[in-house]
């Protein structure tokens, strides 16, 4: 994305705030984002459904995220 949008947005005292439509639309934002805080800055990522990610695969892949999370949670037992 080569121009840059800036938006001011209000937060409320809650410390919600609204995410502009044009934004929404544009990263196909529906009900959750990640927010990254680091040196940076804080940055607004889109989270995606593994189906939304990679169709109608979706469900394998959540299959194998899941075996390499048992996977790699068992070697760090191991290492302990």
């Amino acid at each position: 994305m080569n121009s840059t949008m800036r938006f001011v947005v209000k937060v409320s005292r809650k410390g919600q705030v609204v995410i502009p439509i044009e934004i929404r639309r544009r990263y196909n934002i529906k009900d959750k984002v990640v927010i990254k805080v680091d040196e940076e800055g804080i940055k607004i990522i889109p989270l995606m459904s593994l189906k939304e990610m990679f169709g109608t695969d979706g469900e394998m892949m959540k299959i194998i995220a899941k075996e390499i999370v048992e996977e790699r949670m068992e070697e760090i037992k191991r290492e302990e």
